[in-house]
């Protein structure tokens, strides 16, 4: 019995090729988040705790590519409603958006050549918050040193809720 699993495991290896990951382009990402399936875009919920100091989070920026980044790539972030908006829509939900003052986050990052992902900071002011609110924070790529930016992964919805 075990020589009959080998031999149909062996024949199967050449039926079942590997994808060539080589010949992708590199594209530009927010990975942490997993794709909602309904067209409304991603997201992510962030439970921050209630402190008079800004409350530090992180996301990740990734440049997804068969090789390391053969150089600097600048990375443009905006917070777009459009993204919010389209999000509320698709899951029938009315998330407000995070009051600018309650949050502090740089609109550029840069992912250093040789390397695949880097950390975006965000501060989040959650005294500021009405902890019995769930706001969003809409996040997207808007662009990447000339990297394709995601297209299933480009924008990011943070539900932030301060507890």
């Amino acid at each position: 019995m075990p020589l009959l699993a080998t031999v149909l495991l062996a024949s199967c290896k050449d039926s079942l090729p590997q994808p060539d990951f080589t010949k992708d382009t590199p594209i530009v990402e927010l990975p942490t988040a997993s794709l909602a399936g309904n067209g409304g875009g991603n997201s992510m919920d962030v439970k921050a705790a209630v402190q008079a100091t800004p409350y530090d989070y992180y996301i990740y920026v990734n440049y997804a590519a068969p090789n390391a980044n053969p150089a600097d790539v600048a990375v443009t972030m905006a917070v777009d409603t459009a993204v919010l908006n389209k999000f509320n829509k698709a899951n029938g939900k009315s998330y407000p958006l995070l009051p600018a003052a309650d949050y502090t986050l740089s609109n550029k990052i840069t992912i250093p050549a040789g390397e695949r992902k880097v950390k975006y900071p965000i501060k989040f002011n959650t005294n500021l918050m009405d902890p019995k609110v769930t706001y969003a924070l809409p996040l997207k790529i808007v662009d990447a040193s000339g990297v394709t930016v995601s297209g299933n992964f480009g924008t990011l919805n943070l539900l932030v809720n301060a507890k």
